[in-house]
């Protein structure tokens, strides 16, 4: 019984560890391919300006992508109107072809933390927008994009 009691308290004490997110969402893209118009929009809140949050894009993409690579735009908008873009490249493989994501023969699912340890100005509504920005105008074998905001566990 009191192995029972230990084992239970040692479950919710690890299942209590890690960090909350505060919004998951994936979304799934075009069989025929991930076109330039094709963007994913992800509409989250931050709730207070004193925690630090990464953010984190998820993909899942089919072991026959044809690149190590790739690029995206993202566009953010903050509560106070302002809108930012950049372009960032995804590093999907290593320097010698092996995939970084957890993969089976098929798919692959990796997340890339594109922000990390960051504390926002402004409290509110905030969207992130990302569109594919690579040398082909339909990128196929990417199945999914996604976005989580986690807090930093100091």
């Amino acid at each position: 019984m009191h192995r029972l009691f230990y084992f239970l308290a040692l479950t919710t004490l690890l299942s209590s560890c890690g960090p909350t997110t505060i919004y998951e969402q994936d979304k799934p893209l075009p069989e025929a391919g991930w076109a330039y118009q094709d963007s994913a929009r992800f509409d989250f809140a931050i709730p207070a300006t004193e925690q630090a949050y990464d953010l984190v894009l998820k993909l899942e993409h089919g072991t026959a992508f044809p690149y190590q690579n790739f690029y995206v735009k993202l566009h953010t908008g903050f509560p106070s109107g302002k809108r930012t873009t950049e372009e960032v490249s995804l590093q999907l493989a290593g320097d010698f072809g092996a995939w970084l994501g957890d993969c089976n023969s098929e798919v692959c699912e990796q997340e890339i933390t594109i922000l990390r340890n960051a504390k926002f100005a402004e409290a509110g509504a905030y969207y992130l927008t990302l569109e594919q920005f690579s040398r082909e105008p339909v990128l196929g074998a990417i199945g999914s994009v996604g976005l989580a905001v986690r807090e930093t566990i100091d």
